[in-house]
């Protein structure tokens, strides 16, 4: 990279018209290959599209990020915020929650602190991706702890954020539960 910072001089003296087209000729060229190796190649084809693919992955993750700080500080507005306008949440025990405005009001309501989340897999395709997930509640003295799983689905907004879509949790089953029975389910492949 030194000769990018090199500083090109030019000398000037009596030649031939030979010697001078020969020496212009040489000059271009040379010119030409320094500036060539001055910039960073331009990354093929795959690797741009795994370069958007992960900055894709980390713009979603953050957005979880941000999900569960809301939830922990009880903030129903900013959890809202997270949410396209025509987005479902599909709480368990209840019937789907239709757009932000319907969510937000069911994020008044309450959420619960200390939620932690752990992503099992983040998918992106273009401008839609989802996260597949397990999450955890603490106990609190009016509940139990709580844990499950959750799929959130988000598209990629005309500003270039990614809002959730629709947004799925249920628990995972407890021994205290009558109807469970100790035996997995099995995997569905």
């Amino acid at each position: 990279m030194e000769a990018c910072r090199a500083d090109l001089q030019w000398t000037t003296g009596k030649s031939s018209k030979i010697s001078a087209k020969m020496t212009a000729g040489v000059a271009t060229a040379g010119f030409a290959l320094l500036l060539a190796g001055c910039g960073h190649p331009p990354p093929a084809a795959g690797d741009r599209a795994d370069w958007a693919d992960r900055a894709d992955r980390q713009a979603i993750e953050t957005a979880i990020r941000r999900y569960v700080a809301a939830t922990n500080d009880g903030d129903a507005a900013t959890l809202a915020s997270l949410y396209a306008d025509d987005a479902m949440l599909l709480p368990p025990d209840h019937e789907p929650v239709l757009g932000r405005a319907a969510i937000g009001a069911f994020w008044q309501q309450g959420t619960d602190e200390g939620l932690e989340v752990t992503n099992l897999d983040v998918e992106v395709d273009g401008n839609l991706g989802y996260l597949v997930g397990r999450y955890h509640l603490p106990a609190t003295d009016e509940e139990p702890a709580d844990s499950g799983k959750y799929v959130m689905c988000l598209k990629r907004q005309r500003d270039g954020s990614w809002k959730l879509t629709a947004d799925i949790w249920n628990r995972s089953g407890d021994a205290d539960d009558e109807d469970d029975d100790d035996s997995p389910l099995p995997a569905i492949s």
